[in-house]
């Protein structure tokens, strides 16, 4: 029954991601190409929205039940938009489902090997370093006490203020409204359920640079991939982001190592390809915006990204007014930077109301 559930809840976020997604393209003026696509930029686009919203509630202490409807009603109108408005995509995509799976050829076996394995190791695993506990600790705190962020993980003892390192890292909170929502134990969501998403999503991530080196050849894009995560088997270090995909897979770093940091790489592709400069710079602004709500170690090394894969390209286009546009992806982070560094330093108190 646990299985069957946890399946359940899995497939439901799939298709509220995809909802997503398909809103994000319709809003883009474009017809989505593929499941994969739609699903990765819908769950980017979904978090982007959800630290929007939940970051003002978590500051005035509001419950955790008011963020829960807040979503999830949210959520609820934008699948129902989702299928009303691009019910042409749906179908289409849905259709050119088996073409696509047959246009991989023999190719389709390694491809869907090394998918399951991975996915298998990362819901066998079992870590309990601290912040395993922590992950853990916050979301059912949260849940069972019906706030945010107002106790201490480790021991459950009131705070008396809000975290200011990991106050805008709310990626916990989305497991917190899920856990809540559904009536079902937070470590079922953080550490089985959300982990092989996130895998899947690397997975999703990692082929679709594929087909933009490879220029759409799926079977050297299947060999491509494969070789990849072979690569990752064999690597996970605590040096690597490997790390990250196979034993903390649950973490708010591991999407900042394995998604937002391949997910700025493949908009970097698209503007140096010059394959869909628009689409490129919106979904690079989405992917700097919502990395603040997954990890604070975003505040760093997204920024230090969009200089190592803008800056070069502006200079090589002579695109001079795009310099603004790499400032406002900058924007969140540094803004992100400066309230933790004042937060350090006692000036700025996030206070419990």
């Amino acid at each position: 029954m646990n299985i069957l559930i946890i399946a359940l809840l899995l497939c439901l976020q799939l298709i509220l991601f995809f909802s997503y997604g398909l809103l994000f393209f319709k809003l883009m003026h474009r017809a989505p190409t593929s499941i994969t696509l739609t699903v990765i930029s819908g769950f980017l686009f979904f978090f982007m929205l959800f630290g929007i919203l939940s970051i003002p509630l978590i500051l005035t202490s509001q419950k955790l039940s008011t963020l829960t409807y807040l979503i999830l009603s949210i959520s609820g109108i934008i699948f129902l938009v989702s299928i009303f408005f691009c019910r042409n995509n749906w179908k289409s995509l849905i259709q050119n489902l088996p073409l696509s799976v047959r246009s991989h050829g023999l190719m389709i076996i390694p491809l869907l090997i090394f998918v399951f394995i991975l996915e298998f190791f990362v819901f066998n695993h079992i870590d309990v370093s601290a912040d395993a506990s922590y992950y853990i600790a916050k979301v059912s705190t949260d849940v069972y006490t019906n706030t945010m962020g107002h106790y201490n993980p480790y021991t459950g003892n009131m705070l008396p203020s809000l975290d200011g390192r990991r106050i805008y890292a709310c990626f916990p909170e989305y497991n917190a409204v899920i856990s809540q929502f559904f009536h079902i134990h937070p470590l079922k969501q953080a550490k089985v359920i959300m982990p092989q998403i996130l895998s899947l999503f690397t997975c999703i991530l990692y082929y679709q640079i594929g087909l933009l080196l490879f220029k759409g050849k799926k079977r050297i894009t299947d060999f491509f991939f494969c070789l990849v995560l072979l690569l990752d088997f064999y690597s996970y270090t605590i040096y690597t982001t490997a790390t990250f995909l196979f034993t903390r897979t649950y973490e708010g770093k591991s999407i900042l190592a394995n998604i937002i940091i391949p997910g700025m790489f493949f908009c970097f592709l698209l503007l140096w390809l010059k394959k869909d400069i628009p689409f490129a710079k919106k979904l690079l602004f989405i992917i700097s915006l919502s990395s603040c709500f997954f990890s604070s170690s975003s505040m760093l090394i997204v920024p230090v990204g969009l200089s190592a894969g803008l800056l070069p390209w502006i200079l090589k286009e002579r695109r001079w007014k795009d310099i603004y546009f790499y400032l406002l992806c900058l924007m969140p982070n540094l803004i992100i930077c400066v309230l933790y560094l004042l937060n350090t330093k006692g000036i700025l108190i996030y206070s419990i109301q």
